[in-house]
């Protein structure tokens, strides 16, 4: 069994002393204190605000999960709003709520990026919204410079559509609830599952798909740099979202003891991805094939192969392990602790029940 995260691939490994890093950080709060009063047929809720964003308002009954973002509110709601304590949003005569005991409601104030929750049972996950556009896929360092890969040239023009991709990596908590059963190593339900196979993966995808009614899959390759890189918001910066303070926004070698991490500890790329470098690696749909110098639109790579792609580096991974356009690549058929999981999907749309 491998016990680095360099598979299927001979690179020559250099012995790097890291001290372990402490700094890790935290994403910054935007709004807190939230409240709310149900006045007869009045709403109000306050909140407070770090930060210019723009803001919505979902509700849940009796526990329930979270809906879209309420229309019908005013006040401190929508776009472009600015900081402040107290801020207040209101609302009269809300449909959503019309007739329900104000002890059923949970409402949440929160910054309004496009996303959208899905749930399954109790379990809500993210999946977050990529503008498609044009990159310059491949490792974009200077050819000779250290950790620079013939798998990883030549650099190619990519063009791709509008998608939307996993805010975080699969979770445990998320594997147990569509397949009943947890075949992680490192156990807890906020780390990513691992020691998953790419067949493992398409069973679950498969079901989380009929449980939605939604069609879920893998990135393609394509999509996970574009993605990582930070997509049209991106700073071209080797790592996700820093140009090497790998520590701020990925576990690896230097910095995980050993071992996964709960996802979203850390800090998110442009995109608001977390854990696009480090934790686990991520199963791809492609097959494994060299790179071409010629421009490409929506590559779904070969029909066939022997192995399929990985990305992402993990918390063995040495610093140049995670940037975002190493490749790395296995068998389909196995699964080890440091293999995970990211979804996407092309479209919100639902299928007809």
């Amino acid at each position: 069994m491998p016990s680095l995260f360099l598979i299927s691939k001979v690179k020559k490994l250099l012995t790097l002393v890291i001290g372990l890093l402490s700094c890790a950080l935290l994403r910054a709060q935007q709004v807190s204190n939230q409240s709310f009063v149900l006045n007869g047929d009045t709403l109000t809720i306050t909140y407070d605000l770090d930060r210019t964003a723009d803001i919505c308002v979902r509700v849940a009954l009796d526990g329930g999960p979270f809906t879209a973002p309420l229309e019908g509110l005013t006040g401190d709601v929508g776009k472009g709003i600015k900081p402040g304590v107290g801020l207040t949003i209101t609302a009269v005569r809300l449909k959503e709520i019309r007739g329900v005991d104000s002890a059923s409601l949970q409402f949440l104030v929160e910054v309004d990026d496009g996303s959208v929750m899905i749930y399954v049972g109790k379990e809500m996950f993210r999946m977050m919204p990529v503008e498609g556009g044009s990159f310059t896929m491949g490792c974009t360092r200077p050819r000779g410079e250290k950790h620079t890969y013939a798998d990883e040239l030549p650099t190619h023009k990519v063009t791709l559509p509008n998608y939307y991709i996993g805010q975080t990596e699969v979770t445990q908590a998320l594997w147990v609830a569509v397949m009943g059963e947890n075949p992680s190593k490192w156990i807890g339900d906020s780390l990513p599952v691992e020691q998953i196979s790419w067949n493992d993966a398409q069973i679950f995808i498969a079901r989380l798909s009929q449980l939605t009614q939604l069609h879920f899959r893998m990135p393609t390759e394509a999509e996970w740099e574009y993605a990582a890189r930070g997509g049209n918001r991106s700073k071209h910066t080797p790592y996700p979202g820093v140009q090497s303070q790998i520590w701020e926004t990925c576990w690896y070698g230097g910095n995980s003891n050993g071992h996964s991490h709960p996802v979203a500890q850390l800090r998110p790329n442009e995109l608001g991805l977390f854990d696009m470098g480090g934790n686990v690696l991520e199963w791809c749909s492609d097959w494994m094939e060299s790179y071409t110098d010629q421009p490409q639109t929506n590559p779904q790579g070969p029909r066939t192969g022997e192995n399929r792609i990985m990305r992402g580096g993990c918390f063995n991974s040495p610093t140049w392990g995670c940037s975002v356009f190493e490749r790395n690549w296995y068998l389909p058929d196995y699964g080890y602790s440091y293999f995970g999981l990211r979804l996407v999907l092309d479209t919100i749309d639902r299928d007809e029940e």
